[in-house]
């Protein structure tokens, strides 16, 4: 089984060096990590060209959508039978890898007709807490497959799932193309993973497999309580979020959505928000209004 890894990576070289050296730590060693450079200007080129054992693909910043897509393809390409994407924040523990691909084999044995999609580890907050920002999606039957088929073997179906710490198959990607990479950052992974499940692959949750999300906080994506350094972020998640409903629930949905973010939305912003009101309405309003006329290139 050929696994290759893909961290994305900007201008966070203390959090690269330390994921990477857990990449190679790794009980289950994957053949081989691709490290995605998006445009860093803090030393992370410099400190990347001397790491001989890694494969590293310099582009300019294209966000985190971006770079999946940059690093999925090129994995791929390469053979890859699973690719193992990360950002560069995820901190694996040296089984992580290791309890995936168990997962795979336990999976296959118990239901050897099951097309498997995606498996995606938990990831901790330094603290140990789950990771609000990725929770896995959950449902009580997938298809035709209920939550808890593989209860037995410790996995949980998943519709779902974040890019910290997700290992894609070959057959998913083959079927169903590569990250959106114009949402450039947040929603571009459940857009990526839905897509998967929506065409009959299987996605599964692997408590045992264990990574340390390490960010600032322990948060999701909240624009009543975000900070202004995260406002465009926001402006990516609203436009992207809108642009799923419209894929997944028809027109009608999509506007019915659009307008509650146009005349409700604001109303909550004002009433929760201590401060920053004017930049986060803002905000809302552009991209909403981008949200209308979004139309990124076919995925495949």
């Amino acid at each position: 089984m050929m696994i290759i890894a893909v961290i994305v990576t900007h201008n966070r070289l203390a959090l690269l060096q330390e994921a990477v050296t857990a990449i190679s730590k790794q009980a289950y060693a994957p053949s081989q990590l691709i490290v995605v450079n998006n445009g860093s200007t803090d030393g992370t080129k410099d400190w990347l060209s001397a790491q001989p054992s890694l494969q590293v693909i310099t582009q300019e910043n294209q966000g985190a959508s971006g770079g999946f897509y940059t690093g999925i393809k090129a994995a791929y390409e390469q053979g890859a039978d699973w690719v193992w994407v990360m950002d560069d924040d995820t901190i694996a523990q040296s089984d992580t890898l290791a309890s995936l691909v168990r997962s795979i084999h336990e999976m296959q044995r118990v239901h050897p007709n099951d097309a498997l999609g995606f498996l995606v580890s938990k990831a901790v907050f330094t603290d140990g807490h789950p990771h609000w920002m990725n929770l896995p999606e959950v449902h009580r039957v997938q298809g035709a497959i209920p939550f808890n088929r593989f209860d037995q073997q410790g996995i949980l179906v998943a519709r779902s799932a974040s890019f910290v710490s997700l290992l894609v198959s070959r057959q998913a990607i083959a079927a169903c193309g590569y990250p959106i990479r114009e949402f450039f950052i947040w929603a571009d992974d459940i857009e990526y993973t839905t897509r998967i499940t929506r065409a009959g692959f299987l996605g599964g949750y692997v408590p045992d497999s264990l990574v340390v999300h390490k960010t600032k906080t322990n948060y999701s994506a909240d624009i009543f309580s975000a900070q202004p350094g995260e406002a465009q972020k926001h402006f990516y998640g609203i436009r992207n979020n809108l642009y799923c409903r419209r894929l997944w629930k028809g027109e009608m949905s999509f506007w019915s959505a659009l307008l509650k973010q146009i005349v409700v939305i604001p109303f909550r912003i004002v009433k929760k928000r201590k401060d920053h009101r004017w930049l986060f309405l803002l905000i809302n309003w552009r991209a909403t209004l981008s949200a209308m006329t979004f139309r990124p290139a076919k995925p495949l």
